[in-house]
């Protein structure tokens, strides 16, 4: 499974709050349109991320994966998508936004789309089932 490695404090509004647009320099590749993906929270905090007023609420961790979710859509900035997406970039539409409620084991990140550690997925994977079982 791949994974998309999103920075502090952008990462726990996709896992806890509403964002659902990911802000990118380049298109989804077609051939990962309509996947499952992993959110990672990267070691690294975004100097430019929105007021702190709209992003303090949510619990934060780094080098985690801390949610699942559908890669639903891409398209360019239009203007659209605000607060979340940003002025002349691509808007990777995310969909079926789940938290992890214990992000498994710290795993480094990286560029683009990545393929998750087998114990990692693992991980994961026991806590979706264990979701869908005491839902």
């Amino acid at each position: 499974m791949r994974a998309l490695t999103v920075k502090q404090p952008w990462a726990a509004a996709i896992a806890h709050g509403p964002k659902r647009i990911e802000n990118r320099t380049k298109p989804i590749p077609p051939a990962h349109l309509g996947t499952t993906i992993l959110i990672h929270a990267g070691a690294a905090e975004d100097d430019n991320a929105l007021p702190a007023d709209m992003v303090r609420q949510w619990a934060r961790q780094w080098r985690a994966i801390v949610a699942v979710a559908t890669l639903a859509g891409c398209h360019r900035d239009e203007g659209c998508c605000r607060p979340w997406g940003f002025p002349d970039t691509w808007h990777w539409e995310l969909e079926d936004v789940r938290a992890l409620p214990h992000p498994p084991r710290p795993v480094r990140g990286q560029l683009g789309l990545w393929t998750v550690p087998d114990d990692v997925l693992a991980a994961v994977q026991r806590q979706i089932s264990l979701e869908r079982v005491t839902a």
